[in-house]
């Protein structure tokens, strides 16, 4: 049994400077960086941010942290006129910044069709970039079409392309499927994934609110043991900035969260990962 590298996606410092971020990171304890460029859960995207010079300065940032990146959080509507040509920056960016996995929610049930002819489109691309497309089950109705495993499986059969696999997100699926049980559907989906994000999270008065891992109420102990199995890289994502409200739909705050606050959140589920696993997921 493998163990397991733990990283950090950065929606938990959306609006911070990537330097501030990253330093944070390695305070915490980290090694592993997940940029979190997510359309509609974070600020703007303009094209810029997928070019050349802002590789430079997050490789740059990289090496001054002393950090490593393997995934990229990349959501957009697939469905979209525009996806392919949007995606295939992102998949460039992927690659100049070394990141494998590109994490993204894709869409709507109703674009079902167009998502997965832009997905046979791009995974080519993908492979030839060496990188991996893992569609992520969606946590709100933009991003329905793959809201458990069976949704998923059904998307990995019509792609039917080796550079596309899940990312997983229990997290995900107690905001937009409460009636199951989240750590159950997303063992389910690990046979088709090549990344996992672990969220924990509360309700209070039907809304979802981010928790450190394991102060929440997702048992992830589980999952956890399925994922050293499959030895498949993991990324915290604890996006504190924002809450999902009753449609489950996500509410960012009009300010960013302090640095203080997610380094006491990322040593927290630090300290409780290592109570759970018997070992350190973060040494090198």
């Amino acid at each position: 049994m493998s163990k397991l590298e733990i990283g950090v996606n950065t929606a938990m410092f959306d609006g911070l400077d990537m330097d501030v971020a990253f330093s944070t990171i390695k305070k915490a304890g980290f090694h592993y960086v997940e940029l979190a460029y997510n359309q509609g859960y974070v600020g703007e995207m303009p094209p810029e941010l997928f070019g050349e010079e802002n590789a430079r300065q997050v490789a740059a940032l990289l090496e001054k942290h002393q950090l490593g990146t393997r995934s990229f959080g990349a959501t957009m509507n697939m469905g979209s006129t525009d996806a392919v040509a949007q995606f295939k920056r992102r998949i460039r960016f992927a690659n100049l910044i070394g990141a494998k996995w590109i994490n993204i929610c894709v869409g709507r049930k109703e674009d079902r069709q167009q998502i997965i002819a832009n997905l046979k489109e791009l995974a080519p691309v993908a492979a030839d970039h060496g990188c991996v497309i893992c569609l992520e089950n969606g946590g709100d109705p933009n991003y329905d079409v793959f809201q458990l495993a069976d949704d998923g499986f059904s998307l990995l059969n019509e792609i039917n392309h080796p550079a596309v696999a899940f990312n997983v997100d229990a997290g995900n699926i107690v905001s937009l499927c409460p009636e199951v049980d989240a750590i159950e559907q997303g063992i389910a989906m690990l046979p088709g994934a090549q990344h996992c994000h672990l969220k924990d999270l509360n309700i209070v008065d039907g809304e979802v609110h981010f928790t450190p891992l394991g102060y929440g109420q997702l048992n992830y102990v589980p999952m956890l043991s399925a994922l050293e199995k499959l030895n498949l890289p993991c990324s915290l994502e604890i996006p504190l900035r924002m809450h999902r409200q009753r449609d489950s739909y996500p509410l960012r705050g009009e300010l960013p969260v302090d640095a203080d606050v997610s380094l006491h959140v990322l040593i927290q589920s630090r300290k409780k990962l290592e109570e759970w696993l018997g070992y350190n997921p973060v040494s090198q």
